[in-house]
């Protein structure tokens, strides 16, 4: 079996630390979460928008998802580790949310 890409490791290694940060758990080594992100991410009520983006469909990821949230009565831990892992990867590769203005 070939080596996993970085970019797959990567991915696992945040996954794990959102999971991590829901169960209340420490982040792993190396590992952080922004704390807007964390704090965001533990809101229950936040408004929310869909994200489309194309990806292979021989993942089947609409699909697992579908399953997870109904075998598990979740819809909310996906879209959080999604939005977990692209706003850490993204912020490693130096690109943060713009500041919000001074109202």
């Amino acid at each position: 079996m070939a080596d996993k890409s970085p970019l797959l490791r990567r991915a696992e290694e945040l996954v794990a630390l959102v999971r991590a940060q829901e169960k209340g758990g420490p982040p792993g080594p190396g590992l952080k979460v922004h704390p807007e992100t964390e704090d965001l991410l533990s809101r229950s009520r936040v408004p929310r928008e869909q994200l489309n983006y194309a990806v292979p469909e021989v993942l089947e990821l609409k699909q697992r998802l579908a399953r997870y949230c109904v075998e598990n009565d979740d819809a909310s831990t996906p879209g959080n580790l999604v939005a977990g892992v692209l706003d850490a990867f993204l912020r490693t590769e130096g690109y943060p949310p713009l500041p919000k203005a001074a109202e």
